[in-house]
C-alpha cells in the first residue's frame, strides 16, 4: 500500500501521519519496532531496497515513511525509485509506504508544483513522473492549508481539548496578533489552557486573557528584538532573546515568531517602496491595524534586502531543525551574533 500526504499544512500532515502510527502501533505492532523513517533528501536506492529486504520474526507488515524526496539531488534517483516501485508492485504489497511531501502543492487541482526558497517552480520531467505516480494512488491527498472557517474550526476544536470554550469574536483576535500559522497557534493555545484555572466544567477564554498572555509575549518582546535587529545592536538583541527562554519561551516558538515578524515586515516593506499608505497596507495585508503600524515604523530602518537575507537565513534554520539536525538554541544565537 501507499499512502502520499503533500501540500503546505504541515501542522495538519503531522497529525495525520501520528494518527496512522498510532493505529499500526494499536492494531499491527505494539513494539512499533516495523516503523522505519528514511530521509528522502539523502537516500539512494539500495537504502530502500535493503530496507525492503529486511524480515521481522515478529511481525508480517512494515510502516516506512519517506520524507522529502523532491530535495534529493542525485541524479536519476527517482527514475530510480519510480521503478523500483513499478517493477516491485510496492502498491499492492502488504507493507505501508507513506510518501510525504511539504514542498509539494497542486496547481488549480491539475498540475503539480514544488516549492523551493519560498518560490514556486513547475516539477521537471523525472520529477512529474515519480511524483503523478504518486498522486494517483488511490490513497493520495493534498494537505492544504487552512482557510478562514477551517482555521477558526481548528482554533475551536484545540481550545476544547483543554476544557475550554471561546466566543468568535475573539477566535478573530487571537488569528489577528497570532497569525494564520497552526504550530503557533497551537503553542498560544496551549499557554492560554495553562493560564485559566481547572475547571470541571469548561472555563470560557475572554479578551483579557489573550491580550494578557499571547499579547504581552508578542508585542513588546517581538518588536523590542526586531528593533535590536535593525540597529544591529548584537548586546541588547542577544538579552532579549536570553530573557525569552527564562520566561519559559521555546526555541521553536521563538524562531516561528520571528519567522512571522520577517515575513510581514517584507511584505510592508515592498509595499512602502511601492508608495502604499497604512490604511493601503491594512487592507492589502489584512492583518491587525497595530501590528501593521508598528511593522511600518520597523520596517523603514531595513533595507529591503536585509529583511530577504535574514529571512533566508531563518529559513533555512527552520528546515534544518525539522530534520533534527542542529542545537535551535545555539543556531539562533550564531545568527543574532553575526549580524
Amino acid at each position: 500500500m501507499i499512502i502520499f500526504f503533500y501540500g503546505e499544512n504541515d501542522f495538519k500532515i503531522k497529525q495525520k501521519l501520528k494518527e496512522l502510527e498510532d493505529k499500526f502501533i494499536k492494531e499491527v505492532d505494539l513494539s512499533g519496532q516495523n516503523i522505519f523513517r528514511l530521509d528522502g533528501e539523502k537516500i539512494k536506492l539500495e537504502d530502500f531496497s535493503a530496507k525492503l529486504s529486511s524480515n521481522s520474526l515478529f511481525c508480517q507488515k512494515r510502516m516506512i515513511i519517506i520524507n522529502d524526496l523532491i530535495k534529493n539531488k542525485q541524479k536519476n534517483i527517482l527514475k530510480e525509485l519510480l521503478d523500483y516501485l513499478q517493477k516491485n508492485k510496492i502498491d499492492k504489497s502488504n507493507d505501508i509506504f507513506i510518501f510525504i511531501e511539504k514542498n509539494i502543492k497542486s496547481k488549480n487541482n491539475k498540475d503539480l508544483l514544488k516549492l523551493t526558497s519560498e518560490q514556486e517552480a513547475p516539477l521537471n520531467i523525472e520529477e512529474k513522473k515519480f511524483y503523478n505516480f504518486l498522486s494517483s494512488q488511490k490513497y493520495a491527498q493534498e494537505i492544504k492549508n487552512f482557510n478562514s472557517l477551517e482555521l477558526s474550526n481548528f482554533i475551536k476544536q484545540e481550545i476544547t481539548s483543554y476544557n475550554l470554550k471561546i466566543d468568535a469574536r475573539d477566535i478573530q483576535l487571537l488569528i489577528a496578533l497570532v497569525g494564520n500559522n497552526p504550530w503557533t497557534l497551537s503553542n498560544e493555545i496551549k499557554k492560554l489552557a495553562y493560564y485559566k484555572p481547572s475547571s470541571s466544567l469548561p472555563e470560557k477564554i475572554q479578551k483579557n486573557d489573550i491580550e494578557k498572555v499571547v499579547t504581552g509575549i508578542f508585542t513588546e518582546n517581538i518588536f523590542s528584538f526586531t528593533d535590536a535587529i535593525s540597529t544591529r545592536n548584537t548586546k541588547l538583541a542577544l538579552k532579549i532573546l536570553e530573557e525569552q527562554y527564562l520566561s519559559g519561551l521555546n526555541p521553536d516558538y521563538i524562531l516561528s515568531m520571528l519567522l512571522r515578524q520577517f515575513k510581514i515586515l517584507l511584505q510592508i516593506r515592498e509595499l512602502l517602496d511601492t508608495n502604499y499608505n497604512s490604511q493601503k497596507i491594512i487592507s492589502s495585508l489584512k492583518l491587525h491595524p497595530f501590528i501593521i503600524n508598528k511593522g511600518i515604523n520597523q520596517a523603514k530602518n531595513f533595507e529591503k534586502n536585509t529583511i530577504k537575507r535574514f529571512l533566508n537565513n531563518l529559513i533555512e534554520i527552520e528546515n534544518l531543525n525539522r530534520k533534527s539536525q542542529i542545537n535551535l538554541k545555539v543556531y539562533l544565537g550564531l545568527l543574532i551574533a553575526d549580524l
